[in-house]
């Protein structure tokens, strides 16, 4: 048990699976009180009956409802009286060219990956601010640095979302609201599988290897611990974030020569 994180309370959205359920059960492991978030609530009751020793309350909602946000915090106050972290990870991916994407499907990514993280954050925002401490985690990825092809949908979500943290962190520097994004590469969960492809499956993905989700999640753990502005995975991912910085024609070369 981390004494840091004992009795604070976390909410993790889409924790049925992948980076979302390997951090609910970190944040358990450590001695929170965690609400697991998630469409699908037969899994989610199904890994809290896996772990009877972790206090974990299983909550079934949809994030893209304009009133689940409002539910899941009425429902952490209800049962534990406050939230000290927001683990903002629901997400889907979408794979088609920009020319050939169908526009729905670029609604329905949105309305996950940017316009439900606004909404949990607008939610839990007055508890904290009452409480004057609390944490906002918010998955980017690290396509929310480096833009893909056949990626523009999610990688404009995730930029976005990097956006919404920069901004979110200025305004509640003063009530003790720390805001952390993090910026994962390839993670080997169901993510590619269960994206919305409109062109196929990527290639380049069976080709790599992958971090683990419960090295993801270790890693959100330690960023909330020592409270970090934003964490990149991986060493070549950082090298490219840096590298996209100080020389963007270089690294657009590399991605169209390799991907």
């Amino acid at each position: 048990m981390d004494s840091h994180f004992h009795n604070q309370v976390v909410i993790v959205t889409g924790a049925s699976s992948g980076i979302g359920k390997e951090t609910a059960l970190a944040f358990g492991r450590a001695g929170a009180r965690v609400i697991l978030v998630a469409r699908r609530g037969e899994v989610l009751r199904q890994i809290a009956a896996d772990h009877p020793e972790l206090r974990l309350l299983p909550l079934a909602a949809d994030i893209t409802q304009p009133a689940a946000a409002a539910e899941i915090v009425a429902t952490a106050l209800r049962e534990f009286g406050r939230i000290d972290i927001l683990v903002n990870n629901a997400g889907i991916g979408l794979r088609a060219s920009v020319a050939d994407l169908k526009f729905a499907d670029a609604q329905q990514l949105m309305e996950l990956n940017f316009f439900a993280v606004l909404r949990c954050t607008q939610a839990v925002l007055p508890v904290m601010r009452q409480q004057h401490r609390g944490q906002i985690v918010n998955i980017s990825s690290i396509l929310g640095a480096i833009a893909m092809p056949r990626h523009a949908i999610y990688s404009a979500s995730k930029f976005a979302v990097r956006a919404l943290s920069d901004s979110l962190r200025l305004e509640v520097r003063r009530d003790g609201i720390d805001v952390i994004s993090i910026l994962p590469g390839y993670t080997a969960t169901p993510f590619f599988a269960n994206q919305i492809q409109t062109e196929g499956p990527d290639p380049n993905h069976f080709r790599m290897r992958g971090q683990t989700p419960a090295h993801v999640a270790q890693v959100i753990l330690r960023a909330c611990r020592h409270r970090r502005r934003e964490v990149t995975l991986s060493f070549i991912c950082n090298v490219g974030h840096w590298a996209k910085r100080l020389v963007p024609g270089l690294v657009d070369w590399a991605i169209r020569r390799f991907v």
